[in-house]
């Protein structure tokens, strides 16, 4: 069931004054699973030498790999399409000047908060307005969001807007935008889309080139992306909390990409904000405290880490196998207490469409692998109260802290390019229990939590129109919440 009555008079107007649009921009943000599943296939064909598992990504970049690419004849069906579907988009987004208005309308019931890789509302009822303008070095997007009953008691959002100037291979940014650091599917353990994108200055690299010198030719096409921002500003324990993220993500091998990972939370009311404090912080010296200073002693609160994607050689053996692993500690000047992820995916061409299917397992306790691992620990420490949170939810995983997810996913792209998605998952939620402050973004007490969701989406002439439909059985029901949720979604240009 989808709740429309507040967005029902909406989509009747856009689907009566329907007409095409065009959306030009330098980056492809996190959230189609289409183009995700598309990237993938021709990177692990090796149409894509660069990087693919930092979002959003340099749409430069991939316009130069794709846009001219020769199959071999005996290229299957999938990857074909694949290829067609990245040479149109690469081209609509590298027009010049205005792109015209978008407007998207959305209805949902009970928005599921364990939010995955999918870009699905995130309020009960969603009006957003777009207008963008792309130049030879300067891009810029504007994007107003009205939602109802906001979760965060913001009603007006600018998420999704920015202003880039490119500066020779970089682009230097700011704004709102989404951010999705891993390979995983269901969650990134470090920088998902969980929480709301935390307004920030960022520099980028486009261009994934390798190093022209021999002593780190080596190490592939690579990728860097550097950011500050800010947190919230109140309606927080330690208000004005500035949050800095740093990835390198590089390609020595077709089948093989790593990615290695770096945030921190540090300044705020009340704490040193200083050169010495940022300095300190850069080093990893985060761990000076004695019994005079406490946690005053500590520049920050840091995670850090690794992942990796590999897949197969042989293209009779269509698999891949990827990990993250982030540290909530330090130990030595190398991340420690680590929270994990696995995962494995596959792919095949088949008569209904490019198949594809994976299965993951994240866990956010410390120490996960070991068989006492501890709680209370991942995304808390004692200089920020609120936690590793933007605005009620998790910077990282969308399970928040103490939780355990097995997850199944299957993908069906059609040669036309609709897509049916499904999805089974099974949390556990807050396993620690009694967590002091803060309190867990989910749920207050232990819950386990079995759901099954269906996402269906469908290009039309004139627009985009997007279906979901989920049901979730509870050990313990939520005070707010219901079994059965859903969303409608429509998107076009003006």
């Amino acid at each position: 069931m989808v709740k429309i009555s507040r967005a029902r008079h909406l989509l009747a107007l856009a689907m009566i004054l329907a007409v095409p649009g065009v959306h030009a921009a330098p980056w492809l943000a996190p959230g189609d699973l289409t183009m995700r599943h598309d990237i993938e296939l021709l990177a692990d064909a090796g149409v894509i030498r660069g990087p693919v598992t930092t979002w959003p990504i340099s749409w430069p970049d991939i316009a130069r790999e794709v846009n001219g690419a020769q199959l071999p004849d005996d290229a299957s069906p999938a990857l074909s399409q694949a290829l067609r579907r990245v040479q149109s988009a690469a081209r609509r987004e590298a027009r010049s000047g205005p792109s015209g208005l978008d407007y998207r309308v959305s209805g949902a019931r009970d928005p599921d908060p364990l939010r995955t890789f999918s870009d699905t509302p995130r309020e009960e009822g969603e009006l957003e307005l777009r207008a963008g303008w792309m130049g030879d070095r300067l891009a810029a997007n504007l994007q107003v969001t009205g939602v109802t009953d906001a979760s965060d008691d913001q009603s007006a959002r600018f998420d999704g807007s920015y202003v880039g100037l490119n500066v020779g291979n970089f682009m230097i940014s700011a704004g709102w935008m989404e951010r999705w650091w891993g390979p995983g599917w269901e969650g990134s353990l470090i920088l998902g889309t969980a929480a709301r994108p935390i307004p920030s200055v960022r520099v980028e690299r486009n261009y994934t080139d390798a190093f022209g010198t021999k002593w780190l030719r080596w190490i592939g096409p690579w990728r860097a992306s550097l950011e500050l921002g800010q947190l919230e500003g109140s309606d927080v324990p330690v208000p004005d909390v500035r949050f800095l993220a740093a990835r390198v993500n590089f390609r020595p091998r077709q089948w093989l990409e790593l990615g290695l990972s770096r945030t921190a939370q540090w300044c705020g009311e009340g704490r040193p904000c200083g050169w010495r404090t940022f300095r300190d912080l850069l080093i990893g010296h985060d761990n000076a405290v004695d019994a005079s200073g406490g946690a005053n002693d500590q520049p920050g609160n840091q995670l850090a880490g690794y992942d990796f994607r590999v897949s197969s050689p042989w293209k009779s053996v269509p698999l891949a196998f990827y990990g993250q692993f982030i540290g909530e500690d330090e130990a030595g000047g190398l991340p420690a207490k680590f929270l994990g992820q696995v995962g494995a995916e596959g792919w095949a061409s088949t008569r209904w469409g490019a198949l594809r299917a994976h299965v993951e397992y994240s866990d956010t306790s410390c120490n996960f692998s070991r068989r006492h691992p501890m709680f209370d620990c991942a995304y808390r420490n004692q200089i920020y109260p609120q936690g590793y949170t933007f605005r009620g939810h998790s910077i990282g995983h969308a399970m928040d802290s103490d939780g355990r997810m097995y997850s199944l996913g299957v993908l069906l792209v059609r040669p036309a390019g609709d897509a049916l998605s499904v999805l089974v998952r099974k949390t556990e939620l807050n396993r620690g229990g009694a967590m002091p402050e803060p309190a867990h973004t989910l749920s207050a007490t232990p819950n386990e939590v079995r759901n099954v969701e269906v996402q269906y989406n469908r290009a039309f002439a004139r627009g985009e129109l997007r279906l979901g439909l989920g049901y979730s059985d509870f050990d313990t029901e939520p005070v707010e919440g219901a079994d059965l949720t859903g969303f409608i979604e429509w998107r076009q240009g003006l």
